[in-house]
This record gives structure tokens, sequence and C-alpha cells, in this order.
């Protein structure tokens, strides 16, 4: 697990949340969050900008910089 999954379970996991608590908090599905973790879902900007504000962070950091 590389990029924007890896940020996400890190500030996820930096926070003690599980993926139903962050799911509910960002008022998104816990397969969504499970995709996203895992690599297997697309970049959806709404919904990565519901996850930074329920994580507390700037959209920057979760998105980074995956072209390298």
């Amino acid at each position: 697990m590389t990029g924007l999954g890896a940020r996400l379970k890190m500030h996820r996991q930096q926070q003690q949340l599980s993926v139903r608590e962050l799911a509910k908090q960002a008022g998104v599905s816990v397969s969504y969050i499970y995709a996203i973790e895992s690599g297997a879902r697309g970049k959806n900007l709404d919904k990565l900008k519901q996850l930074a504000q329920a994580l507390q962070i700037p959209l920057s950091q979760l998105w980074g910089d995956d072209t390298q």
C-alpha cells in the first residue's frame, strides 16, 4: 500500500479511529475507505475532502504527490 491509501490509513490510525468511525464522521461508506486504503478505488475529490475534514487535516496531506 502506497500513496493516498497509506496516507489515509496513517492519519486514521494516528487519531485512533476505526474505519467505521471515520466513515460515519465523513459521511462515506466503510467499503469506500477500505477501497481507498487498499488502492482499489479511484480518487473522488468530494469524498476526499469529506475525509480530510473528518480527520481535521488539509486535503493536501491526504492527496500528497502520487506522481513520483
